[in-house]
């Protein structure tokens, strides 16, 4: 079995709900994929409520569930589909040491705003940025349209995932 990486770069993308991260993410994820690069994304369901994976009730991996199995998995064809049924909410930390163990050269995060990776924050407004800056760590920037400079942060438009891409590859990607 091949080594294990524990150094792939985390970089957070967290902002509130409907500020735009996901379209974000998807565009940095379409840009580094066309270059080659193999991305992961973990996504915080922050909404309330069990995700629904519309797995029907008769799959061999839906009956073990059902048994009582805490996780399941399925692979086939390069596709691999896991699933946890834990009564509590499994650590970011553990979720990123899953994501290492596949040969991954990026690990993006979108929401877990309290996580202690780093990150930029993506806000509508001022309000609510500065109201995410109050409850955030490890802040590199902020992806925004609304903000003139402000001392030590990197300021990035939602309309910039090109030069948000370049920055990425220049500062964190290292072809292995």
């Amino acid at each position: 079995m091949g080594k294990v990486s524990h150094d792939i770069p985390v970089l957070q993308i967290a902002g509130y709900k409907n500020s735009g991260k996901t379209t974000f993410i998807k565009e940095l994820v379409k840009q580094l994929s066309n270059e080659g690069y193999r991305v992961g994304v973990i996504k915080h369901h922050g909404h309330g409520g069990s995700l629904d994976f519309n797995e029907p009730g008769n799959t061999d991996t839906a009956q073990f569930q059902n048994e009582g199995a805490y996780m399941t998995a399925v692979e086939g064809e390069g596709v691999l589909h896991l699933k946890v049924n834990g009564t509590v909410s499994i650590p970011l930390e553990k979720i990123v040491m899953m994501y290492k163990v596949i040969q991954l050269d990026f690990i993006l995060i979108e929401g877990f705003k309290k996580a202690q990776y780093p990150k930029f924050l993506i806000a509508r407004d001022d309000q609510d940025l500065l109201s995410l800056l109050k409850q955030s760590e490890n802040v590199v920037g902020v992806i925004t349209d609304h903000l003139e400079e402000r001392s030590g942060l990197l300021i990035f438009k939602p309309s910039q995932a090109a030069e948000f891409t370049e920055y990425i590859k220049e500062k964190l990607l290292k072809r292995r």
